[in-house]
């Protein structure tokens, strides 16, 4: 079997984590990378073994032969360098979001089928054990009626780089989208946002800059999934400690069940149902689920010629939701959602 060759983009915060996970992957070899801060790239790909440098992104869409792009730069970088690989025949793995502009991330589908090619993006959190046993929960009716859920995850400072802080960046983009991809994963699309967004701390200092704050670095939200189900989101970089014994709550009419840890790095399920009485842990071996393993899962689904579970459509959607959010939180106005993705994403029956 040939390995699917991999090329990166983006040689910051992350990127050596994604780089260990793909290369204990069997099916990968990892042929370049690339950063506009080509010494940085240079030093990365010593470091990791890896052949192909670059500073040019195009070049390197010319000059190698990928199967498929990892997009780990900012968020403000990815439609378009992901418009790019797609143009040129190569699958992609983006981070999140997938893009910042709705208009962009439909572009996208749209290469993505005229080329027959996939793009997908993080968040991952559907593929966790954690998250599957919900869902298959939630599928088989032991909750009986689901109709409201809460998620709540923050952290103090990103400190690592200005963007955090700048168009482009901001607290939905960052932490939201794990909890508002994982909600909607469980609860299916939602149908409207109503939102509160703004910020609480107007200058950081990052790496020894005053950096004034442009988006928001808190947020809540309020989704509309139909049939009178709800779920309350709340996100900030303002969170100097926030207890994980749950993070995230699903709640029917016959049961409830909440995610420990956060959803990206779950612990486990604590479920009570009618038929119990009583509150149990389940799902509490994660397994090999990582949090920056998308890339990996989707090597093993193109080697394998596995459907993945994960769909462009619902990055997506997840996308349209956060600027809902954020217009919503500008004008104060609920703001109906367009978009939908495949769902439910795991069922009994599977």
């Amino acid at each position: 079997m040939n390995p699917i060759k991999v090329a990166i983009v983006g040689c910051g915060h992350i990127a050596g984590a994604y780089v260990r996970s793909i290369q204990q992957s069997p099916y990968s070899q990892i042929v370049a990378v690339c950063d506009n801060r080509i010494e940085h790239a240079a030093d990365f790909a010593t470091k990791n073994g890896i052949r192909g440098i670059y500073g040019d992104f195009a070049q390197m869409l010319r000059d190698e032969a990928i199967d498929l792009l990892v997009n780990i730069t900012p968020p403000y970088l990815h439609g378009e360098l992901n418009r790019q690989a797609l143009k040129a025949g190569v699958n992609v793995w983006s981070e999140k979001p997938i893009a910042t502009e709705m208009s962009v991330a439909q572009e996208l589908l749209a290469l993505a089928k005229e080329h027959g090619l996939g793009i997908w993006s993080a968040p991952i959190t559907p593929l966790s054990p954690s998250f599957q046993y919900m869902a298959e929960r939630i599928a088989d009716g032991s909750l009986g009626i689901v109709n409201a859920a809460h998620g709540i995850s923050g952290h103090s400072v990103p400190l690592w780089d200005a963007w955090f802080y700048r168009e482009g960046g901001g607290t939905l983009f960052d932490i939201g989208v794990y909890t508002i991809t994982t909600l909607t994963g469980l609860l299916g699309p939602a149908k409207s946002v109503t939102a509160m967004a703004g910020i609480v701390i107007s200058e950081r200092l990052v790496k020894g800059e005053k950096v004034m704050a442009e988006v928001e670095d808190n947020a809540a939200l309020v989704l509309d999934h139909g049939n009178a189900c709800y779920s309350v989101i709340q996100c900030g970089f303002t969170y100097r400690a926030q207890q994980d014994d749950w993070t995230i709550q699903v709640i029917g009419t016959e049961g409830s069940m909440a995610m420990e840890g956060y959803d990206w790095e779950p612990k486990g399920v604590r479920v009570f149902t009618s038929k119990e009485s009583a509150w149990t842990r389940q799902a509490t071996d994660q397994g090999d689920y990582e949090m920056v393993g998308g890339a990996v899962y989707i090597i093993d689904c193109l080697a394998n010629g596995k459907e993945p579970i994960l769909h462009a459509d619902h990055p997506v959607h997840v996308l349209e939701i956060m600027l809902a959010a954020k217009e919503s939180a500008r004008t104060g106005a609920r703001i109906a959602i367009h978009s939908s993705f495949s769902w439910p994403l795991i069922s009994t029956t599977e």
